[in-house]
């Protein structure tokens, strides 16, 4: 069949308007990872500010950040830090998926402000999902990545999570928690006190309790503390001691199956290890290759259960995350051919999906 010349220059527009939506697409993703590495000029000056709005449901306050043409609903967990929903980075990533069309839901769980992770915080998780009133995607940070994966499992909402992204996660928290106990003294390994604190709640005897926090904040500062002070502790609160001082995987394995029942209990209501099978919701797995925090090994064994399971995923390892913030080399012409041309594009890659899914 032949094209007249009339057809060829109609279909010009056509091509223009695709060549546009094209430049328009590739604009808003590279703003966008712009503004999500601390970059926001670009974005802001293209989609202006948001509407941002603090409700309060079931007792946790919830900030709403709501662009100019909002399509989908995003509810986004934040990990386990002092600032929770107020953390200037999370503001900012908050305000940016809303520029791009997200409505964004960020709560704040006051426990995991105080650093205590608890698995009451899936059904706190899963009580925003219901407040919603329609299907969202649920998106979270480090440590924040447990109980909201659990909650996207749960059979009342799995079939609603339009999908689930998870950065700086973990899969199993029992050999996360033995590679903080165990693993090189660094800057981070104060981390495993401020869990030993967390879970001292485990012990019957408030005294106990106590002296457990107590030690845990001395070791963790560093700062002088009774030599005779864990002899002062119960035979269960010295169990617990005992795991947080473990020097190697198998001696933390061995202290662990000794120890309180009640932390293995803990340990595995917290895992999505013990729930991917439940869940339905395509991931988006993304992981810093060289946190220190939380191992990317853990994302890697959650997207190995993904495939086993059938689920919709991909996975993300990036160079140019540590935990969950940015570490970039001196631009150089080296680190320009072998670190930053290839991060950027692997970057803009998972930008793009984050927006192709809205």
């Amino acid at each position: 069949m032949r094209i007249t010349q009339r057809e060829k220059w109609a279909a010009v527009p056509v091509f223009l308007l695709l060549v546009l939506l094209f430049l328009r697409r590739s604009l808003l993703v590279a703003f966008l990872a712009l503004k999500i590495l601390g970059y926001p000029s670009a974005l802001d000056a293209w989609k202006g500010a948001v509407r941002h709005e603090t409700v309060e449901h079931g007792g946790i306050p919830i900030d709403i950040y709501t662009g100019d043409h909002a399509y989908s609903p995003l509810l986004i967990v934040h990990g386990v830090n002092p600032t929770g929903k107020n953390s200037l980075d999370l503001v900012r990533i908050s305000e940016a998926l809303a520029q791009v069309g997200y409505q964004v839901f960020v709560p704040d769980f006051v426990e995991m402000r105080r650093q205590h992770l608890q698995p009451e915080e899936a059904a706190h998780i899963k009580a925003v999902f219901q407040f919603i009133g329609k299907n969202a995607a649920i998106a979270c940070f480090s440590y924040g990545c447990g109980p909201a994966m659990i909650a996207a499992a749960d059979a009342d909402i799995r079939d609603h999570v339009r999908f689930a992204l998870a950065f700086g996660g973990y899969f199993d928290i029992r050999e996360t928690l033995e590679f903080v106990v165990t693993g090189p003294e660094t800057s981070i390994a104060y981390l495993k006190w401020v869990y030993l604190g967390a879970n001292s709640d485990l012990v019957a005897d408030e005294t106990d309790r106590a002296r457990l926090r107590t030690l845990a904040e001395h070791r963790g500062s560093e700062s002088p503390l009774e030599a005779d002070a864990p002899e002062k502790l119960s035979p269960e609160a010295k169990a617990l001691l005992a795991i947080f001082s473990a020097s190697t995987p198998e001696d933390f394995r061995t202290r662990l199956d000794a120890g309180p029942e009640n932390l293995r209990r803990r340990l595995d209501a917290l895992s999505p290890s013990k729930f991917v099978q439940q869940l339905r919701a395509p991931l988006i797995l993304i992981h810093g290759i060289n946190d220190p925090v939380i191992p990317a090994q853990q994302t890697i064994e959650f997207a190995e259960a993904a495939r086993a399971n059938g689920l919709s995923y991909s996975l993300t390892l990036l160079r140019m995350y540590g935990h969950v913030n940015p570490l970039l080399p001196k631009v150089g012409l080296t680190s320009l051919l072998s670190f930053y041309i290839p991060e950027t594009f692997r970057f803009l890659e998972v930008v793009n999906r984050v927006v192709a899914v809205m």
